[in-house]
């Protein structure tokens, strides 16, 4: 039985419950889970087809029978009833000068198949092993979602949004060496929007990073110390401005949006039922 598994991804938790480790409470949100979301049930059955694939797959091995050579190499090995033990390669002891009784014929061969078996299952568990492991890695590949730079904006999001002194690189003060320095950064146009009838302060700016592009990054603040942010980048040109799209990663609300070659976002706390509001504020007047 492992640990909790909260916090993990959904396909190391699908597999610690398809091999029964997961503690009650768990097993029951899973179940839910499987209930409730075809995605998931999708990735638990491509981890249980590889569970049963490993399983057949080692029934089979065993079932094989010996190879021809081996048991004429065994016979070879055993030799003359006197030079048994010469032929195998160990040394004789002297025990007595009474001769010991002779032992079974059949025991060195029961010995030689038990290591068969013995170094068949052992290879057979390292290639199951590598096996449920590629199947893994193709099912967590194949079902998790590609990131994007959105998923990126909400991961900077969370770690600014805490810090107190140094919320930005470069403060309101400079709002015109803000525009200027992102602009020429992103290679975006802009004008700083004013969100006062919005009840937003805006605190500065900071050029960041999304998916391996540089990235602008305008801060505000709300009367109950929340922050809030407008990021753009560059990308592929589109005709006009397209629909605004929300989505959410986790505790963080986005609504992102694309305007001729760039893209925008909104972000701030997913349960602001202003976060739309502000979005079309920003849309108008960036």
């Amino acid at each position: 039985m492992v640990g909790s598994t909260q916090g993990l991804p959904l396909e190391v938790r699908l597999s610690a419950y398809l091999d029964g480790q997961l503690p009650a409470d768990e097993v029951a949100e899973i179940d839910a889970i499987l209930a409730e979301d075809a995605a998931a049930r999708a990735v638990y059955e491509k981890l249980k087809l590889g569970s049963e694939f490993g399983a057949r797959a080692f029934e089979r091995m065993l079932q094989e029978p010996i190879p021809l050579d081996l048991v004429r190499n065994i016979k070879e090995a055993r030799g003359g009833d006197d030079d048994t033990s010469s032929s195998l390669g160990f040394a004789a002891i002297p025990i007595s000068e009474t001769r010991a009784p002779r032992r079974s014929a059949f025991w060195p061969q029961a010995l030689a198949a038990s290591l068969v078996i013995f170094l068949a299952g052992g290879a057979v568990g390292y290639l199951i092993s590598e096996q449920k492991q590629t199947s893994f890695q193709s099912a967590a590949n194949e079902f998790t979602p590609a990131r994007t730079w959105l998923d990126d904006i909400a991961d900077y999001h969370r770690i600014y949004a805490r810090q107190a002194r140094h919320l930005v690189e470069v403060p309101a003060s400079e709002k015109d060496h803000i525009a200027e320095w992102l602009s020429a950064s992103t290679g975006v146009a802009f004008t700083v929007p004013d969100l006062t009838a919005q009840k937003l302060t805006f605190e500065g700016a900071r050029l960041l990073v999304a998916n391996g592009k540089p990235t602008a990054q305008l801060l505000y603040r709300d009367a109950e110390n929340e922050i809030f942010a407008i990021c753009f980048l560059k990308s592929d040109p589109v005709e006009g401005t397209t629909a605004m799209v929300e989505s959410m990663r986790n505790d963080v609300g986005l609504i992102s949006w694309q305007k001729g070659d760039a893209s925008f976002v909104v972000v701030g706390p997913s349960a602001d039922p202003d976060l739309e509001r502000i979005a079309e504020a920003v849309s108008t007047t960036i």
